[in-house]
């Protein structure tokens, strides 16, 4: 059912698997006519385990975008990052911003390379996860906000205060016109989790979609993929899909991620 797909990483960000010409060739193969790369965004200092080193971004640009011309009467390709806010950054991600399609938000640290988002399990924290998703907002920076629920992946009791910041975000949507995702990557590959109040996927968890479908916020399904076989296989799909079964999500079809980038880009400061 997929046709689009803007969330596709490469092996430079240290986590993924496969060349970029395989995704492509994957993509093509499982039927997708869009297929969009955002690596997790280099800045400048290293993280090998978690983005690529900015020396590879060269790299990454020609490579996408001569993908792009050899296989334009196959597939649209389009080159864009997955990004944080990090005020520290601006200069790095100013650039990223000016001269690729699009940009989405994926915020893994509250602060730049600390507090991970895997790590919270308090609501002031929670909060100001939510904090740095309505800053890069506010400044246009990014085109879709990409698994927003990441921050519940080690939060042990999905109580009043998840649903607080799940409506939270879902008026940040809203306000901005940002897509949400409906991320069908690690968060449901490796299974259920047991936490205090029962077991669940780490991402997507249903009671922040229960907010997003009741205010009827716009959904972008995002595959997250770290390995071209994701492209030819639904299980993780169809996970993602059980965990909102029954609600009536506002799920885009054929949104036009890069013409909606053109209108944050001119807004971005």
């Amino acid at each position: 059912m997929i046709k689009t797909n803007w969330h596709t990483h490469t092996k430079r960000c240290g986590h993924a698997v496969g060349e970029d010409e395989e995704y492509v060739l994957a993509a093509i193969q499982g039927g997708l006519k869009t297929l969009g790369f955002s690596d997790h965004a280099a800045y400048r200092i290293p993280y090998p385990p978690e983005r690529m080193d900015i020396s590879e971004t060269t790299g990454y640009f020609s490579s996408i975008r001569s993908l792009k011309e050899k296989y334009k009467d196959q597939i649209d390709i389009y080159l864009g990052m997955e990004v944080e806010y990090y005020p520290e950054q601006w200069d790095v991600l100013s650039e990223y911003r000016r001269n690729l399609d699009y940009l989405i938000l994926g915020q893994h640290n509250v602060f730049f390379d600390r507090v991970s988002a895997y790590s919270i399990n308090d609501p002031d924290t929670l909060n100001r996860y939510v904090d740095m998703l309505e800053a890069a907002c506010e400044h246009h920076l990014c085109d879709y906000i990409a698994h927003p629920d990441v921050a519940l992946y080690r939060y042990q009791k999905l109580d009043g205060s998840v649903r607080e910041c799940a409506e939270r975000i879902a008026d940040i949507s809203l306000k901005y016109n940002m897509p949400l995702e409906l991320n069908t990557g690690s968060g449901v590959h490796y299974g259920m989790h047991r936490y205090e109040d029962g077991m669940r996927y780490a991402y997507p968890t249903r009671i922040f979609f229960e907010e997003f479908a009741r205010k009827k916020c716009p959904i972008i399904i995002g595959l997250d993929v770290h390995d071209p076989k994701r492209f030819l296989d639904d299980t993780d799909l169809n996970r993602a899909l059980s965990v909102i079964s029954g609600l009536d999500c506002n799920i885009l079809e054929d949104y036009d991620l890069p013409e909606a980038a053109k209108k944050n880009k001119a807004l971005f400061y």
